[in-house]
C-alpha cells in the first residue's frame, strides 16, 4: 500500500492593496496650487495703484489662499501619515512605523533649510512643516480621544504663550543662515514665527483624527455619511469663526488680536477653528464626490486623462512645490540681474496671471508625464527609498 503524501493546503490569497483615495490627491494638489497663487498672484493686491483684470484676480487669490492654503497643506499632511503609516501599523511594527515618519520628517526639515538658500520671495514651509512631523510621529501611536484633547489644549494656549513671548516677532522661516541665533530660532519655531509649531502640529494632528475616521467609515461602508456629516460640521464651525468678530463688534467688545479675531497666520482660537474648518470641510466635499472604495477600486477612479494627470500631480507634492520655489528664484535672480537690480519694477515672469499659468501648465505636464509612466515624483520616490533603507537598518 503506497503512502500518498497530504497535499500541501492552499495558501489563503492576500489581501487585496487599498485603493489609494483619490479625492485626498485632488486635494493636497488644490493646496499646492493654492500657495502657487499666493506667491505669485496675490502680492499684486499689495502693489500700490494697482487695478484691471489682474489686481482684481490678486484680491480674490488673496482672500482665498493667504493662510488656508497652508493650513490645507498642513491638515492633508495629517491625513498622510495615517495612510504612509497604516501597514507597519497593522503589522504590529510600531516602531518601523515611528522611525519611518521620522525619517520623512527630517528628511523635509534638510529639504526645506536648503531651499530656504534660493533667493526667492517664498516663506518656505517645508522646516516647520517637517519638524511637526516629527514631532507628532510618536502621537500617531496615541487614541483618538488623547489627540483631540492635545488638539483642543493647543488651539486654546498657542496664542496666548505667543503673546507671551518677550522680543519681537519673527517674519519669515529658519534658514540656516538664521541657526547662529538659537534663542531667536527656537522662538520663532515654536511661537512666534510665520508658522509656528503650536498651530501646525494641531492641523496635522486634525488630518491625523480625520483619516482615522474616514478609514473606519470605509470600512463600516459609510464613507459617504461621516463625509458629508464632517462637511456640515466643518462648514458650520469656520463660519462661526469667521463671525465671531463681527458679533464682538457689535456688543461693542472688539479688540486686536482677541481670541475670537480670525485673521490669517495669528493662531488664534477662531483663526485656528475658521482655516481648520475650512480645510476639513475641503477634504470631506472631495470624499463625498469621489468616495474611496476598497473592493472594487477600479469603479472609483478619476477618469479622463486631464483629472488622472491631476491626480497624479497630487501624488507628487514635494517635487512640485521644490520646482515652484526654484523657478521663482530663478526669475528673481533673472529679473535683478537685467534691471541691474533694480526690482521697483515687476516683471511678468516674477508675478501675475501670465507666469502663474506657466507654473499651473508644468504642473499638469508633469502630471501627465508621471500618470503615463505610472511612476512617483523623483523627490517622492527618492525619499521613500531613504525611509525604506533607513527603517531596515
Amino acid at each position: 500500500m503506497t503512502y500518498a503524501p497530504p497535499r500541501p493546503a492552499s495558501r489563503p490569497s492576500a489581501p487585496a492593496a487599498p485603493a489609494r483615495i483619490e479625492a485626498l490627491d485632488l486635494v493636497r494638489l488644490l493646496a499646492v496650487v493654492g500657495m502657487m497663487s499666493a506667491h505669485l498672484l496675490a502680492p499684486l493686491a499689495l502693489v500700490p495703484g494697482a487695478s484691471g483684470p489682474e489686481a482684481a484676480a490678486a484680491e480674490v487669490a488673496h482672500l482665498l489662499t493667504e493662510g488656508t492654503s497652508s493650513t490645507l497643506f498642513a491638515v492633508v499632511g495629517g491625513c498622510s501619515l495615517v495612510l504612509a503609516s497604516r501597514q507597519r501599523l497593522a503589522d504590529g511594527d510600531r516602531r518601523g512605523a515611528v522611525l519611518a515618519l521620522l525619517v520623512r520628517g527630517g528628511a523635509v526639515t534638510l529639504l526645506g533649510l536648503l531651499l530656504e538658500l534660493v533667493p526667492s520671495p517664498v516663506m518656505v514651509v517645508l522646516v516647520p512643516f517637517g519638524l511637526s512631523m516629527m514631532i507628532t510621529a510618536p502621537l500617531l501611536l496615541l487614541r483618538t480621544r488623547v489627540l483631540v484633547a492635545v488638539i483642543g489644549v493647543l488651539t486654546v494656549v498657542g496664542h496666548p504663550l505667543a503673546m507671551a513671548v518677550p522680543g519681537r516677532v519673527e517674519f519669515g522661516t529658519v534658514t540656516l543662515l538664521s541657526l547662529d541665533d538659537p534663542v531667536g530660532v527656537l522662538r520663532g519655531l515654536v511661537l512666534t514665527g510665520q508658522y509656528p509649531l503650536v498651530t501646525w502640529i494641531p492641523y496635522l494632528l486634525t488630518g491625523i483624527v480625520l483619516m482615522r475616521a474616514v478609514l473606519r467609515a470605509q470600512e463600516a461602508g459609510r464613507i459617504r455619511r461621516l463625509s458629508l456629516l464632517a462637511l456640515i460640521g466643518a462648514t458650520v464651525t469656520a463660519a462661526v469663526a469667521h463671525l465671531l468678530p463681527v458679533a464682538a463688534s457689535a456688543v461693542g467688545h472688539a479688540s486686536p488680536g482677541a481670541w475670537y479675531t480670525a485673521a490669517t497666520h495669528t493662531g488664534t482660537v477662531a483663526d485656528m477653528l475658521a482655516s481648520g474648518g475650512i480645510a476639513v470641510a475641503l477634504i470631506s466635499a472631495a470624499l463625498c464626490l469621489l468616495p474611496p472604495m476598497q473592493l472594487l477600486p477600479s469603479l472609483r477612479t478619476v477618469r479622463g486623462r486631464i483629472a488622472q494627470s491631476l491626480r497624479a500631480a497630487g501624488a507628487a507634492p514635494l517635487t512640485i512645490y521644490v520646482a515652484h520655489v526654484l523657478a521663482t528664484g530663478i526669475a528673481l535672480v533673472t529679473a535683478a540681474l537685467l534691471a541691474g537690480g533694480d526690482l521697483s519694477s515687476m516683471p511678468w515672469y516674477i508675478g501675475g496671471v501670465g507666469i502663474l499659468a506657466v507654473h499651473l501648465a508644468g504642473v499638469l505636464v508633469l502630471g501627465a508625464v508621471l500618470a503615463a509612466r505610472g511612476g512617483r515624483g523623483p523627490l517622492e520616490a527618492l525619499l521613500a527609498t531613504v525611509i525604506r533603507r533607513a527603517v531596515r537598518r
